[in-house]
């Protein structure tokens, strides 16, 4: 195992002793973690900079950086227009 996996391990170690709370918890930040990877993943599919997609979606590049570093709250609208200048649309999935 690697660091991280044994990271990862203690977290949801950590939240199934927390009980309801800590699994829900939990997986709101898994379901933040899958969106940021989703976006970082189609910026660079891409061979956009984080500059050239805040110019097309109208955003400016500080936005964009702290939604890929996960520490935005993002709107509806502004992933929106972020999905926009990656060409992609936002979709809601089952688990």
């Amino acid at each position: 195992m690697t660091d991280f996996e044994d990271l990862l391990h203690h977290i949801e170690a950590e939240a199934e002793a927390e009980g309801p709370a800590g699994r829900e918890h939990l997986d709101a930040l898994r379901d933040r973690y899958d969106l940021v990877v989703q976006i970082i993943d189609r910026r660079r599919e891409l061979h956009l900079t984080q500059q050239q997609v805040a110019a097309a979606s109208g955003l400016h590049q500080s936005v964009v950086s702290r939604i890929e570093q996960g520490v935005a709250n993002p709107t509806a609208r502004t992933l929106t227009l972020l999905a926009h200048a990656l060409d992609a649309r936002l979709t809601l999935t089952g688990r």
